[in-house]
């Protein structure tokens, strides 16, 4: 369920396009010309249609599952940290810091993603666990932070360790994790977001079609708003059952992560956090428009075809 009708909203932008030109060529080309494309227009919107009622408002009506409600406190909380670097020797310290002095941390790992600076000496002076990832990529630093993090506790927790993500939020994470698989953080709240934080108007609405677009894929499943969010808490064995399936190693891992942990039937929820402003300089996406287009169009055909 969801794939039809994610392929029905682009026929649908592909209908409308075609109108338009059909409106413009009335003024500028033949009738025959116009006709054509109408006609082309409105079987597009139909099989878009066709699409929406098959694969969503039917099963929606005469098929909608039962949702149970999941109550599974965590008792003893003890939450394992798997923090992301490269080159983040300017922050990793005090977002280190901050971690290992929150409620129910047990341990800060950072995966050293081939760092050329000191980023794992200030981790570790911190008093951080630092781990050696190779594979160069967010993707690749965030899997091995995953698996890292998984060794220790009884409740994973991601975040990059750029000073963004405040550990205060932990408590929110976790509160809802009693009744879900994975908690996932939201930016697009903007009174919970610094106005100099990399969230300017592109990331913001870029990372909402991009979640939208998951969204009808798994519709009865999620409701999303940020894709581009790191910062999330997962219980272990849910991902035991997704971590040997995450195979992305760049910047569009997340969305990897957010369309596997739904294909396997695991409960996910946003719910908004705090954003400030970079320490340091971004080595990925940040506030770049050309690099968040190339991730976004990543994003958009991996959703699409996998």
């Amino acid at each position: 369920m969801g794939r039809a009708v994610l392929y029905g909203f682009h026929i649908f932008l592909l209908a409308l396009f075609f109108y338009l030109v059909t409106v413009l060529s009335y003024f500028f080309y033949e009738v025959t010309l116009t006709s054509l494309l109408f006609f082309l227009s409105n079987m597009l919107f139909l099989i878009a249609f066709t699409a929406f009622l098959i694969d969503l408002a039917i099963p929606t009506v005469f098929f909608a599952k039962k949702r149970k409600l999941r109550y599974e406190p965590i008792k003893d909380m003890k939450i394992s940290v798997g923090m992301t670097a490269y080159n983040d020797e300017e922050p990793i310290g005090k977002a280190v810091r901050d971690f290992k002095k929150a409620a129910d941390v047990v341990q800060v790992t950072v995966i050293d993603n081939n760092c050329t600076d000191n980023t794992a000496l200030e981790a570790r002076r911190k008093g951080a666990r630092v781990v050696e990832e190779k594979v160069q990529g967010f993707g690749s630093a965030c899997i091995r932070a995953l698996k890292e993090a998984r060794k220790h506790g009884n409740l994973v927790c991601l975040v990059e360790g750029d000073c963004t993500f405040s550990a205060s939020d932990l408590k929110k994470l976790t509160s809802y994790i009693e009744n879900v698989d994975m908690v996932v953080g939201t930016r697009t709240t903007a009174e919970i977001v610094s106005s100099d934080s990399q969230v300017n108007w592109f990331m913001r609405y870029g990372n909402l079609f991009i979640a939208k677009l998951i969204q009808l894929r798994y519709w009865d499943q999620c409701r999303l708003t940020d894709v581009g969010c790191a910062y999330r808490v997962v219980r272990p064995e849910a991902l035991d059952k997704i971590i040997n399936q995450l195979s992305v190693t760049g910047n569009h891992f997340l969305v990897d992560l957010i369309l596997v942990s739904l294909k396997n039937d695991l409960k996910v929820i946003e719910i908004p956090i705090t954003f400030r402003k970079r320490v340091g300089i971004s080595k990925g996406v940040g506030s770049s428009f050309s690099k968040g287009m190339v991730t976004g169009l990543k994003m958009w055909r991996h959703i699409l075809f996998t």
